[in-house]
């Protein structure tokens, strides 16, 4: 039997209790509260912010091209520090055996895989080269190679992350309209669109050539925050995407295109490899392939897939390229003539020039007779012109992918500093 001592004694530990379960209960909530509790249409800002202030965190970012043959699929491992401004990524690009040919030229060599090493730090984008050592790309650098320099720029940390070039980016520029599904666990589900034009941006820059835009069909997203407001999945169908380039003959043969992003191990410690000492700048190393001069080599080891960025070498080393001449095209077609009337008559005179190399460039050659001709720019008339194809300007080269011999070091004497001899609009 109690007595009223002993109900006072346990009446009294009854407010203890209650206070501290309300005290674990009110942090919980108080988390999810600052993006949670701010008016839908800024959520998806204030969970920018909540996951940029976790410090850390790594991610996966794929993006799928699908056919009957087979899959596409570019994928990216890697970690971020948000405070530090520095990411790393594993890029791996695989491609099936039986991916449509037509589309396969657009993305990669069916039934091999490309792998790449990246990291980014301040305004700089590095690649990992097979040696270890890293190229280092600036904003003088994208600016020195242009468009060419396009795929890796996108890399160059931005306000959303210290890796762009993922779903995360397109999150802030979309403005959730309906409540979000809650799940169990207390994250949330939004279902958004993306302007097409906004939602291209994911894309390589090699898919990125049609002429007819992207169309008006919004982009549908799937976007999914944590219990605690920060950004945990992001998933996209960029079908509309694939409508617009089907039209431009583009990616023929594959039937869906899809992109997700994903983060996790938020504020662990991250291990990267990180750019040390040997350390090159692309601008002082890389050229324009249209400003070699006839006779001298290069290697396409830029970290890049456009072919008209190049790295002189010496042509007693290692090599990928020799180039016989350079030719300037500047001729008028008049009347309606499709460009590639242009580009046969500037294959003629590539070819005289090809009939007049020295021997020994022949020579060297691994696939004598096989001729590397690359388009740098192309000058069109403007609208309202009184004679068509005015002023038409083809830059191209006519040279050899010649034998790989070891060795080979970069030739002082051909650097990026030469420029282009026509910038053209």
């Amino acid at each position: 039997m109690k007595t009223a001592r002993h109900w006072k004694a346990v009446l009294g530990l009854l407010p203890a209790l209650i206070g501290t379960a309300a005290c674990g209960t009110g942090s919980t909530a108080e988390t999810g509260e600052a993006v949670y509790g701010r008016p839908l249409a800024e959520q998806f800002h204030a969970a920018t912010e909540a996951t940029q202030q976790a410090g850390t965190a790594r991610f996966v970012s794929t993006l799928t091209y699908a056919s009957a043959g087979g899959e596409a699929v570019h994928r990216t491992n890697g970690g971020q520090d948000y405070a530090a401004r520095t990411s790393h990524a594993a890029l791996v690009l695989q491609v099936a055996e039986g991916f449509p040919e037509d589309a396969a030229k657009y993305i990669g060599e069916p039934g091999k895989a490309v792998q790449q090493t990246l990291a980014t730090a301040a305004d700089a984008v590095y690649v990992r080269r097979e040696d270890s050592s890293w190229l280092r790309y600036t904003p003088a650098a994208f600016n020195e190679l242009g468009a060419s320099a396009n795929e890796l720029a996108a890399h160059t940390p931005g306000e959303v992350a210290p890796y762009s070039g993922t779903l995360a980016d397109l999150v802030p520029r979309t403005v959730p309209r309906e409540e979000p599904k809650r799940e169990a666990d207390g994250g949330r589900v939004y279902r958004v669109t993306a302007l097409p034009e906004v939602a291209a941006e994911l894309l390589p820059s090699a898919v990125k050539s049609g002429d007819n835009g992207w169309g008006s069909k919004p982009v549908q997203m799937s976007v999914r925050l944590d219990a605690e407001g920060r950004l945990s999945e992001v998933s996209a169908d960029l079908g509309p995407l694939l409508e617009s380039l089907h039209k431009d003959r583009i990616l023929v043969g594959v039937t869906s295109l899809n992109a997700s992003y994903r983060l996790s191990a938020f504020g662990e410690p991250l291990r990267s490899p990180t750019p040390g000492k040997d350390v090159e700048d692309a601008e002082k190393v890389l050229a324009l392939i249209g400003t070699l001069k006839g006779g001298e080599c290069a290697s396409f080891t830029t970290g890049l897939t456009a072919k008209n960025v190049v790295r002189p070498v010496d042509c007693r080393g290692k090599h990928d390229l020799r180039v016989f001449a350079q030719t300037s095209l500047d001729r008028s077609f008049p009347g309606q003539v499709a460009i590639k009337d242009g580009t046969a008559y500037a294959q003629e005179q590539c070819g005289e020039a090809y009939a007049k190399a020295p021997r020994n460039w022949v020579r060297d050659s691994s696939r004598p007779g096989a001729v590397h001709r690359v388009v740098i720019g192309v000058r069109l008339p403007r609208c309202g012109s009184d004679e068509d194809f005015v002023d038409r300007r083809l830059h191209l080269l006519r040279g050899h992918f010649l034998s790989r011999r070891g060795g080979g070091a970069a030739d002082p004497g051909s650097r990026a500093r030469r420029r282009q001899p026509s910038q053209l609009p």
